[in-house]
Parts: C-alpha cells; sequence; structure tokens
C-alpha cells in the first residue's frame, strides 16, 4: 500500500522532474563557449564551497573527469546534452544531500511520454517486483534477472551514473524510481520491455502513458491514505504515543510554534498520567535540527554531547548568510577555503515544568532521514532513550549537510549541495549507520501493534 501511495504521489506532484516544463528552453541550442562557462562555473562552485568533493575520486580524477567534460562540449548542444555531460561531477560528490534539477521538457514531450507500469524495490543484492499497473499477468515477489536482453545488475549500474548521493545508495534509488529511470535517464526505451524474471519464462510489458499509470495505480490503491500530519500525539492503553513525521521550520510550524506544539502536548502527557512515551520519527525526513534539540528537553532530564563537524568558508555561502539576513562573526572571521570547526558541545537539560521522567523510546524507520536522523544519533549515542525500529535506508547519522544551491548561467540547470560535514557524537565509527537497539520489522504495523512489540 505504502508503495501505491508514493508512486501515486509522485505522479500527483505539479511536475515528475525537480524543473519545469520549458517550452523554449528544450530546443534552444547553446554555443561551446557557453557550454564552456557552466561547466567552468559547476566546477567552481564545487571546489570553493563544498565541504569535501573528494570522497569518492581524488581531486586529480574529478579535475580529469572535467577537463573530458570540457573537450567534449561542442557547438549546438541543447541543455538536455549538457545536462548528461555536467551531472557526474554532481554525481560523485558522494553527497547525498546533492542534486541537480532535471532537463526541460516541452508539454508535448511531456503529454507523451510512456514509461514502464512495474515497481520493484532491492534487497539482498535482488531486484523484486513489488507493484505491477500493466495488463501482463506477472507475480509479485519475483526476481527480475534481465531487461531485453541485458543482464539486470548492468542495466542497474549504467542508471546509477546518474543518480546524485551516496555511493551505496545509488543503485537501490535507481531500483526504486526504476519505472521513470528506465525511459529518461538510462536507455530510453519508451516501447516494449522484455523481462526475464528468475526461473520463468520472457514476459513482455508495454509502455503506458503517464495518465494511464496514473490511472491504473489509483484502480489498485481504493481507499486514499490521509497525508502524513507534521505531528500527533494519542494515548494508547498506558502509552503516550507521540508521532513527528518532520522536523521542517519553514512550511509546516516556525521554531516559535513548534515548542507551543510541544508544550501542549507534553501537558496532556503529563495529564494522562502515562508510564511509557514512544518517539515516532520513522517516517521523518528531517528539516530543522534545532526542533529535534527541542523535542529532546520535553523527555530527557540528562546533559548530552551535541554533533560536531566542520563548515567550509566561502564567498558564495557568505554572501548567501547576508542575503537572508545572517551572520555569524566566527564564520566570517575564517579564511575562504579553510575550515570552521563545529565542536561538540554539552547541552545542558536545563528546567522543563512539562517534561516526561518515565521511560522513552525512540522509534526509527526506513524513511527516517536527515536532522530526523541526527535526532536519533544523539539520542543513542547519549543514551537519553532507547532507541528501536528499522536501520534507515538512505543517508547516514556523519553526512554533509547545510544546503546551497546555484544555478548554471546559461543552461539553467540549477545543482545543489552541502557546506558542513556533521559527525554523530559517538564519532567516525563503522558502519556510518544508525542501527537501534532492538529492531522492529515496521511494515504495515500500526501504532498498537507497535506499542504491543515494545
Amino acid at each position: 500500500m505504502k508503495l501505491k501511495l508514493a508512486l501515486l504521489l509522485a505522479l500527483s506532484a505539479s511536475s515528475i522532474f525537480a524543473q519545469k516544463t520549458c517550452n523554449e528552453l528544450y530546443n534552444q541550442k547553446f554555443t561551446k563557449q557557453q557550454l564552456e562557462q557552466d561547466v567552468d562555473f559547476i566546477r567552481e562552485k564545487i571546489v570553493n564551497v563544498h565541504i569535501n568533493p573528494f570522497t569518492e575520486i581524488s581531486k586529480s580524477e574529478f579535475e580529469k573527469k572535467y577537463s573530458e567534460i570540457r573537450k567534449s562540449l561542442q557547438d549546438g548542444m541543447t541543455q538536455k546534452d549538457f545536462y548528461y555531460l555536467a551531472k557526474p561531477l554532481i554525481v560523485t560528490l558522494n553527497d547525498e544531500h546533492s542534486g541537480m534539477s532535471d532537463y526541460c521538457v516541452t508539454d508535448s514531450i511531456r503529454n507523451s511520454m510512456k514509461v514502464l507500469p512495474l515497481k520493484f524495490r532491492y534487497e539482498e543484492g535482488k531486484m523484486i517486483l513489488t507493484e505491477n499497473f500493466s495488463d501482463t499477468s506477472l507475480n509479485i515477489g519475483d526476481e527480475l534477472i534481465s531487461l531485453n536482453g541485458m543482464p539486470v545488475n548492468e542495466v542497474l549500474e549504467t542508471c546509477a551514473r546518474v543518480i546524485p548521493g551516496a555511493k551505496e545508495e545509488r543503485i537501490p534509488i535507481a531500483v526504486d524510481k526504476f519505472w521513470i529511470m528506465i525511459n529518461k535517464y538510462c536507455y530510453f526505451i519508451t516501447d516494449d520491455y522484455k523481462l526475464k524474471f528468475k526461473g520463468r519464462q520472457e514476459a513482455l510489458v508495454k509502455s503506458i502513458s503517464l495518465e494511464q499509470l496514473k490511472a491504473n495505480a489509483s484502480k489498485s490503491q481504493p481507499q486514499r491514505k490521509e497525508e502524513l500530519k507534521p505531528v500527533d500525539y494519542k494515548k494508547i492503553k498506558n502509552v503516550a504515543y507521540l508521532t513527528v513525521n518532520t522536523f521542517d521550520d519553514k512550511r509546516t510550524f516556525s521554531v516559535e510554534e513548534w515548542k507551543l506544539k510541544f508544550d501542549s502536548i507534553f501537558t496532556r502527557i503529563k495529564k494522562d498520567q502515562v508510564q511509557t512515551l514512544v518517539i515516532d520519527v520513522h517516517n521523518n525526513s528531517g528539516g530543522n535540527s534545532a526542533i529535534g534539540n527541542l523535542l529532546i528537553s520535553y523527555f530527557s532530564d540528562k546533559n548530552y554531547n551535541s554533533y560536531q563537524g566542520k563548515w567550509k568558508k566561502s564567498k558564495e555561502y557568505s554572501d548567501f548568510l547576508k542575503s537572508n539576513n545572517k551572520t555569524v562573526p566566527e564564520y566570517e572571521s575564517v579564511k575562504d577555503g579553510d575550515f570552521y570547526p563545529i565542536r561538540s558541545r554539552v547541552v545542558k537539560a536545563g528546567e522543563n515544568p512539562v517534561r516526561f521522567n518515565g521511560k522513552t523510546y525512540v522509534v526509527i524507520g526506513k524513511n527516517t532521514f536527515s536532522s530526523a536522523m541526527m535526532f536519533g544519533a544523539m539520542v543513542l549515542d547519549n543514551k537519553l532513550a532507547e532507541v528501536v525500529g528499522e536501520i534507515p535506508e538512505k543517508g547516514h547519522p556523519n553526512h554533509f549537510g547545510e544546503l546551497i544551491s546555484f544555478r548554471t548561467p546559461n543552461t539553467k540547470l540549477d545543482f545543489l549541495f552541502g557546506v558542513k560535514e556533521w559527525i554523530r557524537p559517538a564519532g567516525n565509527i563503522l558502519p556510518n549507520k544508525l542501527i537501534p537497539v532492538k529492531k522492529i520489522d515496521l511494515k504495515n504495523k500500526s501504532e498498537e501493534q507497535i506499542v504491543e512489540e515494545l
């Protein structure tokens, strides 16, 4: 059900792609000089501003890749041509927050676009069928081993080359987005797909339009699941169950409003006289880490160590801060290209009249990401509560963050990446994963069932 909903949400967005459709830009041809200016711009911003661009490839390898791209540029290339040449510079940053906007498509192309009407998941190195929106009879749970005669591992390796983020997560992302990857980013297959599943004969699946895919997905999703609330509270038996699905402070509540929300909820928890508190962030994709820090003050009376890290000084980020009427004197005192150290500090618990003082669990899951993962790591490393649930599928406790975005001057491609490196309180421990103390399978489980497991 969750996969169907995810597909519907992806289709119902204003556009499948990060950029708006742009009819004029799609067919525009650029001079070699304009394209050189754009790739020089991308390189300059990466080298000047990114916190550490040489974790996956060395500086010499990066410069070689940049030089090869520059030599490949020709008069008359389109934005799409340039996109496929330049994107590897973003991909190899090994930055899970990095990205580049998609190339533009015309309205007519978008309206006639056809996609693969299947959904898959990546499980133990295998590509498993999870949803079928085609007219071909297939068995959910079967393993795909080849596509149009090509081994599926080879296909996924090719698709992963255009996916930014942490290196080990690119193939799982390629599998998750395979329905759109295969026709727009990898092999540009728009007609028929000859699929071979393990132990079965080859099956022919025809591509269908986006509109038809949307209609088919709607039919198999009879009951639309309610949108996740930013924060929700309920009492389950003698347990206070607090669900926090975001730490966003821009599109939901300001930091001050979040505090009022927590004040109100924990006042209710106090009145309910429960003995156990569950804080569920398994669907929390992050936002402002200050919200997670604020939440800690409502269930822990312990002093704790915060994250540490470093912050790359650059004129670009300094100008960005000033444009938002912000300034950090210590950061401004650092020379461009150097690093401002972010030292771990001891956060004092302070007084909180509505603080919960009983047994507390923090539930993490496959969708816990970014500042929500930082929240889970601080709770786990400082033993502020018992962290349970599932290992997050994407992202790492130690990661790059604090994003800045740019736009190429001529081809108008947006790209972004991190200017800070964050290290969890426990340090650079391996594996770089947020691993719960107690693992709980959260798939299709209700809050009541989670409470029963605990």
